[in-house]
Protein backbone atom coordinates (compact mmCIF):
# COMPACT_ATOMS: atom_id res chain seq x y z
CA UNK A 1 0.00 0.00 0.00
CA UNK A 2 1.58 3.51 -1.18
CA UNK A 3 1.65 5.73 1.87
CA UNK A 4 2.90 9.18 1.28
CA UNK A 5 3.76 11.07 4.46
CA UNK A 6 3.97 14.41 2.42
CA UNK A 7 5.04 16.45 5.69
CA UNK A 8 8.53 15.41 5.31
CA UNK A 9 11.49 15.38 8.06
CA UNK A 10 14.29 17.98 7.97
CA UNK A 11 17.47 17.43 10.55
CA UNK A 12 15.93 19.65 12.99
CA UNK A 13 12.74 17.41 13.20
CA UNK A 14 9.57 18.45 14.29
CA UNK A 15 8.29 16.14 17.46
CA UNK A 16 6.87 12.73 16.23
CA UNK A 17 3.05 12.99 16.55
CA UNK A 18 1.06 10.39 18.21
CA UNK A 19 -0.69 8.22 15.90
CA UNK A 20 -3.98 7.12 17.16
CA UNK A 21 -5.83 5.41 14.60
CA UNK A 22 -5.18 4.02 10.83
CA UNK A 23 -8.20 4.40 8.30
CA UNK A 24 -8.54 2.02 5.57
CA UNK A 25 -11.23 1.68 2.99
CA UNK A 26 -11.37 1.97 -1.22
CA UNK A 27 -12.25 5.08 -3.43
CA UNK A 28 -14.75 3.78 -5.69
CA UNK A 29 -16.40 5.91 -8.72
CA UNK A 30 -19.87 6.71 -7.96
CA UNK A 31 -21.88 5.31 -11.27
CA UNK A 32 -19.23 2.33 -11.89
CA UNK A 33 -18.21 1.16 -8.75
CA UNK A 34 -14.50 0.72 -10.27
CA UNK A 35 -11.48 2.00 -7.91
CA UNK A 36 -10.38 5.43 -8.56
CA UNK A 37 -6.22 4.80 -8.66
CA UNK A 38 -4.41 7.41 -7.08
CA UNK A 39 -6.41 9.83 -5.57
CA UNK A 40 -4.76 12.30 -3.46
CA UNK A 41 -5.98 12.00 0.17
CA UNK A 42 -5.20 14.81 2.52
CA UNK A 43 -6.45 16.22 6.25
CA UNK A 44 -7.62 19.66 4.98
CA UNK A 45 -5.38 22.62 5.49
CA UNK A 46 -1.95 20.54 5.49
CA UNK A 47 0.21 18.01 3.32
CA UNK A 48 -0.34 15.53 5.50
CA UNK A 49 -1.96 12.69 3.70
CA UNK A 50 -2.16 9.65 1.70
CA UNK A 51 -2.54 8.34 -2.40
CA UNK A 52 -4.84 5.90 -2.83
CA UNK A 53 -2.99 2.79 -5.35
CA UNK A 54 -3.60 1.51 -8.42
CA UNK A 55 -6.79 -0.22 -7.33
CA UNK A 56 -7.90 2.62 -5.65
CA UNK A 57 -7.16 0.90 -2.02
CA UNK A 58 -5.84 3.15 0.67
CA UNK A 59 -4.43 3.09 4.13
CA UNK A 60 -3.77 6.60 6.43
CA UNK A 61 -2.25 6.83 9.81
CA UNK A 62 -4.19 10.17 11.54
CA UNK A 63 -2.53 11.49 14.65
CA UNK A 64 -4.51 12.60 17.33
CA UNK A 65 -3.98 17.01 16.82
CA UNK A 66 -5.93 16.17 13.35
CA UNK A 67 -8.95 13.95 15.07
CA UNK A 68 -11.66 16.98 14.67
CA UNK A 69 -10.08 18.18 11.24
CA UNK A 70 -11.85 17.41 7.61
CA UNK A 71 -10.27 14.89 5.30
CA UNK A 72 -10.50 15.72 1.57
CA UNK A 73 -10.27 13.39 -1.44
CA UNK A 74 -9.04 14.46 -5.02
CA UNK A 75 -8.89 12.67 -8.24
CA UNK A 76 -8.39 13.98 -11.65
CA UNK A 77 -11.86 14.30 -13.45
CA UNK A 78 -13.32 13.70 -10.17
CA UNK A 79 -15.18 16.42 -7.56
CA UNK A 80 -13.55 16.66 -4.45
CA UNK A 81 -15.28 15.26 -1.34
CA UNK A 82 -14.34 16.78 1.74
CA UNK A 83 -15.33 14.11 5.34
CA UNK A 84 -15.02 15.07 8.49
CA UNK A 85 -12.66 12.37 10.07
CA UNK A 86 -14.61 11.97 13.66
CA UNK A 87 -17.11 10.66 11.45
CA UNK A 88 -14.59 7.97 9.40
CA UNK A 89 -12.71 6.84 12.63
CA UNK A 90 -16.17 5.23 13.53
CA UNK A 91 -15.85 2.53 10.22
CA UNK A 92 -13.64 -0.21 9.90
CA UNK A 93 -13.33 -0.06 6.28
CA UNK A 94 -14.43 3.36 4.17
CA UNK A 95 -15.97 3.19 0.99
CA UNK A 96 -15.57 6.81 -0.58
CA UNK A 97 -17.51 7.41 -3.98
CA UNK A 98 -16.17 9.85 -5.97
CA UNK A 99 -18.65 11.54 -8.94
CA UNK A 100 -17.37 12.72 -12.16
CA UNK A 101 -16.02 16.66 -12.39
CA UNK A 102 -18.49 18.20 -15.10
CA UNK A 103 -18.72 21.65 -15.65
CA UNK A 104 -21.96 24.04 -16.74
CA UNK A 105 -21.39 26.01 -20.06
CA UNK A 106 -23.89 27.99 -18.62
CA UNK A 107 -22.76 29.45 -15.64
CA UNK A 108 -19.04 29.08 -16.43
CA UNK A 109 -17.53 31.21 -18.91
CA UNK A 110 -14.90 28.22 -20.22
CA UNK A 111 -13.14 30.72 -22.59
CA UNK A 112 -12.25 33.59 -19.22
CA UNK A 113 -12.11 30.32 -17.10
CA UNK A 114 -9.10 29.00 -19.08
CA UNK A 115 -7.59 32.32 -19.86
CA UNK A 116 -6.97 32.94 -15.92
CA UNK A 117 -5.65 29.11 -15.09
CA UNK A 118 -3.17 29.63 -17.94
CA UNK A 119 -1.75 33.40 -16.69
CA UNK A 120 -1.88 31.30 -12.92
CA UNK A 121 0.74 28.40 -14.56
CA UNK A 122 2.98 30.98 -16.81
CA UNK A 123 3.09 33.01 -13.37
CA UNK A 124 3.86 30.32 -11.39
CA UNK A 125 6.78 29.13 -13.72
CA UNK A 126 8.15 32.64 -14.30
CA UNK A 127 8.57 33.35 -10.27
CA UNK A 128 9.97 29.93 -9.67
CA UNK A 129 13.48 31.78 -9.28
CA UNK A 130 12.04 34.50 -6.90
CA UNK A 131 10.09 31.89 -4.69
CA UNK A 132 13.12 28.56 -4.45
CA UNK A 133 16.32 28.24 -3.30
CA UNK A 134 19.05 29.62 -5.39
CA UNK A 135 22.64 27.65 -5.77
CA UNK A 136 24.93 26.29 -4.55
CA UNK A 137 22.35 23.99 -3.13
CA UNK A 138 22.21 20.82 -1.15
CA UNK A 139 19.69 19.14 -0.31
CA UNK A 140 20.14 15.01 1.62
CA UNK A 141 17.60 11.97 0.83
CA UNK A 142 16.29 9.28 1.89
CA UNK A 143 15.95 7.13 -0.91
CA UNK A 144 14.43 3.63 -1.27
CA UNK A 145 13.07 1.14 -4.34
CA UNK A 146 11.28 -1.61 -4.49
CA UNK A 147 10.48 -4.00 -7.47
CA UNK A 148 8.86 -7.16 -7.24
CA UNK A 149 6.85 -9.51 -10.08
CA UNK A 150 2.81 -9.77 -9.33
CA UNK A 151 1.74 -12.40 -6.74
CA UNK A 152 4.99 -12.87 -6.14
CA UNK A 153 6.64 -12.34 -2.30
CA UNK A 154 10.51 -12.04 -3.38
CA UNK A 155 10.69 -8.24 -3.44
CA UNK A 156 14.09 -6.82 -4.32
CA UNK A 157 14.47 -3.82 -2.15
CA UNK A 158 17.65 -0.84 -1.79
CA UNK A 159 17.33 1.78 0.57
CA UNK A 160 20.07 4.61 0.38
CA UNK A 161 21.18 8.47 1.51
CA UNK A 162 21.88 9.85 -1.44
CA UNK A 163 23.43 13.41 -1.28
CA UNK A 164 22.49 16.22 -4.14
CA UNK A 165 24.58 18.87 -5.07
CA UNK A 166 23.41 21.69 -7.43
CA UNK A 167 25.46 24.68 -8.30
CA UNK A 168 22.90 26.70 -9.44
CA UNK A 169 19.88 25.47 -7.88
CA UNK A 170 16.55 27.10 -9.14
CA UNK A 171 18.03 29.93 -10.48
CA UNK A 172 18.00 29.06 -13.81
CA UNK A 173 15.30 26.33 -14.07
CA UNK A 174 15.57 23.92 -17.53
CA UNK A 175 16.14 20.73 -18.69
CA UNK A 176 19.46 21.39 -19.64
CA UNK A 177 20.42 23.75 -16.78
CA UNK A 178 19.22 20.77 -14.16
CA UNK A 179 21.30 17.86 -16.24
CA UNK A 180 24.76 19.96 -16.45
CA UNK A 181 24.27 21.55 -12.70
CA UNK A 182 23.04 18.68 -10.71
CA UNK A 183 25.33 16.12 -9.44
CA UNK A 184 24.52 13.36 -6.77
CA UNK A 185 26.31 9.95 -4.84
CA UNK A 186 25.28 7.58 -2.78
CA UNK A 187 26.53 7.81 0.50
CA UNK A 188 24.89 4.84 2.15
CA UNK A 189 23.15 1.56 1.04
CA UNK A 190 21.25 -1.53 2.00
CA UNK A 191 19.84 -3.80 -0.16
CA UNK A 192 18.89 -7.50 -0.41
CA UNK A 193 20.31 -8.65 -3.68
CA UNK A 194 23.72 -8.23 -4.87
CA UNK A 195 25.08 -5.34 -7.56
CA UNK A 196 26.52 -7.77 -9.94
CA UNK A 197 25.68 -6.42 -13.35
CA UNK A 198 24.57 -2.83 -14.88
CA UNK A 199 21.00 -4.02 -14.72
CA UNK A 200 21.12 -4.80 -10.90
CA UNK A 201 23.61 -1.94 -10.29
CA UNK A 202 21.68 1.03 -12.00
CA UNK A 203 19.65 3.54 -9.10
CA UNK A 204 16.85 4.85 -11.00
CA UNK A 205 17.64 8.23 -8.88
CA UNK A 206 18.10 10.38 -12.10
CA UNK A 207 15.04 9.80 -13.89
CA UNK A 208 13.38 9.98 -10.13
CA UNK A 209 14.56 13.65 -10.04
CA UNK A 210 13.70 14.89 -13.25
CA UNK A 211 10.39 14.24 -12.27
CA UNK A 212 11.22 17.42 -10.62
CA UNK A 213 8.99 20.28 -12.15
CA UNK A 214 10.17 23.34 -10.83
CA UNK A 215 13.87 22.76 -11.69
CA UNK A 216 13.57 20.96 -15.40
CA UNK A 217 10.44 23.93 -16.37
CA UNK A 218 9.11 21.28 -18.36
CA UNK A 219 5.73 20.58 -19.48
CA UNK A 220 3.24 22.72 -18.37
CA UNK A 221 5.97 25.03 -16.95
CA UNK A 222 7.30 25.48 -20.89
CA UNK A 223 5.65 28.35 -21.69
CA UNK A 224 5.99 27.31 -25.37
CA UNK A 225 3.75 24.04 -24.66
CA UNK A 226 1.23 25.28 -22.26
CA UNK A 227 -1.33 25.95 -24.89
CA UNK A 228 -1.30 22.12 -25.96
CA UNK A 229 -2.85 21.53 -22.80
CA UNK A 230 -6.43 21.56 -20.99
CA UNK A 231 -6.54 23.14 -17.64
CA UNK A 232 -9.83 22.66 -15.19
CA UNK A 233 -9.38 24.38 -11.84
CA UNK A 234 -10.70 21.60 -9.62
CA UNK A 235 -10.76 23.00 -6.41
CA UNK A 236 -9.21 26.40 -4.44
CA UNK A 237 -8.53 25.19 -0.48
CA UNK A 238 -6.70 26.89 2.29
CA UNK A 239 -3.12 26.35 3.05
CA UNK A 240 -1.81 28.11 6.40
CA UNK A 241 -3.81 30.99 5.38
CA UNK A 242 -3.47 31.33 2.23
CA UNK A 243 -5.59 29.86 -0.99
CA UNK A 244 -4.33 27.26 -3.09
CA UNK A 245 -5.50 26.65 -6.59
CA UNK A 246 -5.38 22.77 -8.09
CA UNK A 247 -5.61 22.57 -11.58
CA UNK A 248 -5.81 19.74 -13.10
CA UNK A 249 -3.91 19.36 -16.41
CA UNK A 250 -3.90 17.11 -19.67
CA UNK A 251 -2.56 17.12 -23.17
CA UNK A 252 -3.20 15.05 -26.51
CA UNK A 253 0.35 15.53 -27.45
CA UNK A 254 2.01 12.65 -25.91
CA UNK A 255 5.25 13.41 -27.17
CA UNK A 256 8.78 13.63 -25.34
CA UNK A 257 8.45 17.46 -25.38
CA UNK A 258 4.99 17.71 -23.43
CA UNK A 259 5.28 14.37 -21.26
CA UNK A 260 8.93 13.52 -20.62
CA UNK A 261 8.18 10.12 -21.67
CA UNK A 262 9.24 8.87 -25.46
CA UNK A 263 6.92 6.29 -25.70
CA UNK A 264 3.65 8.16 -23.96
CA UNK A 265 -0.13 7.92 -24.49
CA UNK A 266 -1.45 9.10 -21.57
CA UNK A 267 -0.48 12.58 -19.24
CA UNK A 268 -3.13 13.85 -17.16
CA UNK A 269 -2.01 15.53 -14.27
CA UNK A 270 -2.89 18.60 -11.30
CA UNK A 271 -0.63 20.88 -9.71
CA UNK A 272 -1.27 22.80 -6.46
CA UNK A 273 -0.13 26.89 -6.59
CA UNK A 274 -0.08 28.99 -3.57
CA UNK A 275 -2.26 32.33 -4.15
CA UNK A 276 0.01 33.74 -2.22
CA UNK A 277 3.53 34.39 -4.47
CA UNK A 278 2.08 32.06 -6.73
CA UNK A 279 4.59 29.15 -5.61
CA UNK A 280 4.34 25.59 -7.04
CA UNK A 281 3.25 22.96 -3.62
CA UNK A 282 2.75 19.82 -5.09
CA UNK A 283 2.94 18.38 -8.87
CA UNK A 284 1.29 14.81 -9.63
CA UNK A 285 0.65 12.70 -12.61
CA UNK A 286 -1.00 9.74 -14.03
CA UNK A 287 1.19 8.10 -17.36
CA UNK A 288 0.38 5.66 -19.81
CA UNK A 289 3.04 4.14 -22.03
CA UNK A 290 3.37 2.04 -24.63
CA UNK A 291 7.08 0.77 -23.40
CA UNK A 292 9.50 2.36 -21.60
CA UNK A 293 13.84 2.05 -21.75
CA UNK A 294 14.46 0.44 -18.10
CA UNK A 295 16.99 3.49 -17.73
CA UNK A 296 15.23 6.04 -17.89
CA UNK A 297 11.80 6.84 -19.48
CA UNK A 298 13.00 9.56 -21.80
CA UNK A 299 15.25 7.38 -23.92
CA UNK A 300 14.36 5.34 -26.97
CA UNK A 301 14.46 1.49 -26.54
CA UNK A 302 13.66 -1.57 -28.78
CA UNK A 303 12.76 -4.01 -26.42
CA UNK A 304 10.20 -4.72 -24.45
CA UNK A 305 12.07 -4.77 -21.21
CA UNK A 306 9.40 -2.59 -20.06
CA UNK A 307 5.92 -2.64 -21.84
CA UNK A 308 2.07 -1.68 -21.52
CA UNK A 309 3.54 1.07 -18.64
CA UNK A 310 1.72 2.96 -15.94
CA UNK A 311 2.94 4.58 -13.35
CA UNK A 312 1.56 7.57 -10.99
CA UNK A 313 4.56 10.54 -9.42
CA UNK A 314 4.06 13.09 -6.88
CA UNK A 315 7.09 16.15 -6.48
CA UNK A 316 6.41 18.03 -3.01
CA UNK A 317 8.11 21.40 -2.44
CA UNK A 318 8.28 23.08 1.10
CA UNK A 319 9.92 25.98 2.49
CA UNK A 320 12.75 26.88 4.88
CA UNK A 321 14.11 30.34 5.74
CA UNK A 322 11.51 31.48 3.36
CA UNK A 323 12.43 29.72 -0.04
CA UNK A 324 10.93 26.38 -1.44
CA UNK A 325 13.03 23.55 -2.32
CA UNK A 326 12.25 19.83 -3.38
CA UNK A 327 11.15 18.12 -0.12
CA UNK A 328 9.88 14.39 -1.22
CA UNK A 329 9.54 12.68 -4.53
CA UNK A 330 7.72 9.42 -5.42
CA UNK A 331 6.75 6.94 -8.45
CA UNK A 332 5.03 4.11 -8.33
CA UNK A 333 5.36 2.13 -11.65
CA UNK A 334 3.71 -0.82 -13.02
CA UNK A 335 4.75 -3.14 -16.47
CA UNK A 336 5.18 -6.27 -17.78
CA UNK A 337 8.84 -7.06 -18.38
CA UNK A 338 10.31 -9.13 -21.19
CA UNK A 339 9.27 -12.84 -19.86
CA UNK A 340 6.08 -11.15 -20.04
CA UNK A 341 5.65 -10.99 -16.05
CA UNK A 342 3.09 -8.02 -14.06
CA UNK A 343 5.78 -6.06 -12.24
CA UNK A 344 5.48 -3.41 -9.88
CA UNK A 345 8.75 -0.46 -9.11
CA UNK A 346 8.70 1.89 -6.57
CA UNK A 347 10.63 4.83 -6.07
CA UNK A 348 10.91 7.29 -3.03
CA UNK A 349 12.99 10.48 -1.98
CA UNK A 350 11.89 12.14 1.23
CA UNK A 351 14.25 15.12 1.88
CA UNK A 352 16.55 14.67 5.54
CA UNK A 353 18.29 17.90 5.20
CA UNK A 354 18.91 21.44 3.21
CA UNK A 355 22.32 23.02 2.97
CA UNK A 356 23.23 26.37 1.24
CA UNK A 357 27.15 25.63 1.76
CA UNK A 358 27.10 22.27 0.50
CA UNK A 359 30.22 20.12 -0.33
CA UNK A 360 30.60 20.22 -4.27
CA UNK A 361 30.31 16.84 -5.90
CA UNK A 362 30.91 16.09 -9.21
CA UNK A 363 29.09 13.17 -11.54
CA UNK A 364 26.22 11.22 -11.06
CA UNK A 365 26.21 7.64 -9.51
CA UNK A 366 23.84 6.02 -12.13
CA UNK A 367 25.28 2.65 -10.94
CA UNK A 368 26.30 1.75 -7.18
CA UNK A 369 28.33 -0.97 -5.31
CA UNK A 370 28.30 0.65 -1.97
CA UNK A 371 29.31 -1.44 1.22
CA UNK A 372 27.19 -1.88 3.72
CA UNK A 373 27.54 -0.61 6.85
CA UNK A 374 26.08 -2.08 9.68
CA UNK A 375 26.51 0.48 12.48
CA UNK A 376 24.87 3.24 10.10
CA UNK A 377 22.08 1.58 9.69
CA UNK A 378 21.75 0.50 13.42
CA UNK A 379 20.73 4.01 14.52
CA UNK A 380 19.59 5.36 10.99
CA UNK A 381 16.01 7.23 12.09
CA UNK A 382 14.20 7.03 8.73
CA UNK A 383 11.14 9.12 7.55
CA UNK A 384 8.12 7.72 8.06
Amino acid sequence: MRNILISFILLFSLPAVAQIQALKGRVVDSSTQAGVAYTNIGVEGTFYGTASDAQGFFELKIPEEYKNEKLFFSAVGYQTQMLNISDLMKKDFLKITLAEHTYNIEDVDIAAHSRVLFRVIKTAAKNVPANFHQGPLGVKFYYEEAMKPDNDSTEQKREAVVELYDETGYRSPSITDAFNERHYQFSEVRKNFDSYSIPTGKTGFDELIEMDIARLSNGIFDEKLLNNFDLKLESITQFNGDSVWMISYKTEKTDLAHTGDYYATKYNGIIYISQNNYEVLRNECVVEASRNNPHNRSLVTKSQDQSRVSYHFTAVYQPQNGKYFLSYLDCDKAFVDANNRPMTYSRKASALGITDSPAKISGKDYFEDEAFVESFWSSFQRPE
